[in-house]
C-alpha cells in the first residue's frame, strides 16, 4: 500500500496545476485586456488585414503572423472566466467586446476581399470551410493550455503557441471572404469554425478556473449553480453536434474515394489493360462509376464479376460503366513500350546533364580557388613589384630561417629577389628601399628581410612570381 500511496503522491506532484497559481493577478490581467480600445483596435484591424492577405496569397507565414498579433483571445478568455467566477460585469463586458471584435474583423476582411484583385478560393481558404470535431479538440486543448499558462505566477511563452493553434482570426476572415463572394456555404462553414474555437476556448477557461478554485465575485445558491452548469453542458453539446456530423461525412467520403481507387487499381488494372481515367458521376440515379480503359477489352463475364465485386469495396450502390478506348492490345503494348523507352532515355539524359553540371561546378570551383589564391594580398604585392621593377627577374616569399644553435626563428619573413645581371649594387639598394616603402603602404608590414637570390632558392611557401605581369 505504501508504494501505491507514494505513486499517487508523485503523480499529484507531477500533474498538479495548483502549485504556482496566481489567481488574483490572472483575473486582473484578463479583466484588463478584455476591453477593445485604442491600440487593441488597431492591432485587430492589422491582424484581420494580414490574415486576409495571407489567405488571398496562400501564405501560411503571413497567416501565422496575423494570429500572433490578434487580440481576439482576451475577450474569449473573459467570457469563460466571467462564468466561472460568477462575475456578471466581466461576462457582459467580454461578450460585448467579443461581438465588437468579431464585427470589426468580419467587416475588415469583407472590404479587403471586395476590392482584392485576386479573390480566388485558395487552399488556405477552403481548408477552413468544413470544421469537424477535430477542430473542437484543437480549440479545447488550446484553451486549456492558454488559461493554464496565463494562471502561472511565473508566466510562460505558451500563449503565442495557443494563438497559432486555435487560429481565431483566419476563420473569421474566411467568413468575410464568403460574404464578399456571396457564398453562403463558405461563410457559414468558416463562421462555424470561428464559433467552435471561441466556445471551446471559453469552455476550457471555465473548467480550469473552476478546477483551480478561482475566487467567486458573487455567490449564488446551489440550485442556480446547477442550472447554469446544465445550460453550459447543453450548449456545448449543441455546438459539437454539427461538427460531429461534418466529421462523419468527411470520413464517409474518404472511405468512399479510397474504395473507388482500390477497386479500379485492384480489379480493373492488369498487365494488358490500364485504366487511364475514372470518375464518379453524381448526376445519374444510381450514381455511376465511369472507367476509361485501354488495352484488352473487358468481356461480358468480367463485367458481371466486376459489378459483383463493387460491394467488396464498400461502393456497391454504384453503377459500373467501362468505356473502352479505341486502342488495340498491340497498340497498347507498343505505347507502353514507347513510354518506358522514353522514360529511360529521359533518365539517361538527366543523368548525363547532371554529370556535365557536376563537371562545370568542379571547374568553377577550381577557377574560384585560383582566383582566391591570386587575389591574396601577399600574392598581389609580388605581382605589382614584378610589374613596377623590370630589373627583377623573380620574387617570392620564403619561410624564415631557423638558427640551429638555439632553435629559435629569426623575426620577420624573407623576401627573395633575383635581379638581372646588369643591375648595379646601388640600383639594387634603391629598389630594396622602394619595396620596403610599398610593403609598409600596402601590407602595413616592413618587418621582413630582402635577400638577393644568386643560386637556386629553397622551396617557397607562398606564390612565386617569375613571369612578367602574371605572378606565376
Amino acid at each position: 500500500m505504501s508504494v501505491i500511496k507514494k505513486t499517487r503522491r508523485l503523480l499529484r506532484f507531477v500533474v498538479s496545476l495548483q502549485s504556482g497559481t496566481d489567481a488574483e493577478s490572472t483575473i486582473e490581467e484578463i479583466t484588463k485586456n478584455v476591453s477593445l480600445r485604442g491600440v487593441n483596435v488597431w492591432m485587430l484591424v492589422c491582424s484581420a488585414i494580414l490574415a486576409s492577405v495571407g489567405l488571398d496569397i496562400n501564405s501560411t507565414a503571413v497567416i501565422i503572423g496575423a494570429m500572433l498579433i490578434s487580440p481576439l483571445m482576451s475577450p474569449i478568455l473573459g467570457v469563460g472566466l466571467g462564468v466561472a467566477i460568477q462575475d456578471r460585469k466581466l461576462l457582459n463586458n467580454s461578450l460585448k467586446n467579443l461581438a465588437l471584435a468579431t464585427f470589426i474583423s468580419l467587416s475588415t476582411s469583407f472590404l479587403y476581399f471586395l476590392i482584392s484583385p485576386l479573390g480566388e478560393a485558395t487552399p488556405e481558404i477552403t481548408a477552413r470551410t468544413t470544421p469537424t470535431i477535430l477542430d473542437v479538440g484543437v480549440a479545447f486543448f488550446g484553451g486549456i493550455a492558454g488559461i493554464a499558462a496565463g494562471s502561472r505566477r511565473d508566466k510562460t511563452n505558451a500563449l503565442p503557441g495557443v494563438a497559432i493553434a486555435t487560429a481565431l482570426m483566419p476563420p473569421i476572415c474566411v467568413a468575410g471572404f464568403g460574404l464578399a463572394k456571396m457564398s453562403s456555404a463558405v461563410f457559414l462553414g468558416a463562421f462555424y469554425l470561428f464559433f467552435i474555437n471561441a466556445v471551446f476556448i471559453a469552455f476550457a477557461t471555465y473548467l480550469i478556473s473552476i478546477f483551480l478554485h478561482f475566487p467567486k465575485k458573487e455567490q449564488i445558491d446551489e440550485e442556480h449553480r446547477v442550472i447554469v452548469r446544465r445550460l453550459i453542458i447543453v450548449f456545448v453539446i449543441l455546438v459539437i453536434v454539427p461538427s460531429g456530423l461534418v466529421f462523419y461525412n468527411v470520413l464517409s467520403n474518404l472511405r468512399f474515394n479510397q474504395g473507388v481507387k482500390s477497386f479500379v487499381n485492384t480489379e480493373i488494372r492488369r498487365d494488358d489493360r490500364q485504366p487511364v481515367q475514372f470518375e464518379v458521376v453524381n448526376s445519374t440515379v444510381p450514381r455511376t462509376l465511369k472507367v476509361y480503359t485501354v488495352g484488352k477489352a473487358v468481356s461480358d463475364e468480367e463485367k458481371k464479376a466486376l459489378k459483383l465485386a463493387l460491394s467488396n469495396y464498400g461502393i456497391g450502390d454504384l453503377k459500373l460503366n467501362i468505356v473502352q478506348l479505341n486502342v488495340s492490345p498491340d497498340e497498347f503494348a507498343r505505347l507502353t513500350s514507347d513510354v518506358e523507352s522514353n522514360l529511360s532515355d529521359k533518365v539517361k539524359l538527366l543523368q548525363s546533364v547532371g554529370e556535365e553540371r557536376k563537371k562545370d561546378v568542379e571547374a568553377l570551383q577550381n577557377e574560384i580557388k585560383v582566383l582566391q589564391e591570386n587575389s591574396a594580398p601577399d600574392k598581389l604585392f609580388l605581382i605589382d613589384i614584378r610589374r613596377l621593377f623590370p630589373e627583377i627577374l623573380s620574387i617570392k616569399w620564403q619561410e624564415p630561417t631557423t638558427d640551429n644553435s638555439n632553435t629559435t626563428s629569426k623575426p620577420g619573413r624573407i623576401l627573395v629577389v633575383e635581379f638581372q645581371n646588369d643591375v648595379t649594387e646601388a640600383a639594387k639598394k634603391t629598389i630594396d628601399t622602394k619595396i620596403l616603402r610599398i610593403a609598409q603602404s600596402r601590407l602595413r608590414d616592413d618587418a621582413f628581410q630582402i635577400v638577393e637570390q644568386k643560386s637556386a632558392p629553397p622551396a617557397a611557401v607562398e606564390g612565386d612570381v617569375n613571369n612578367a605581369g602574371t605572378g606565376q
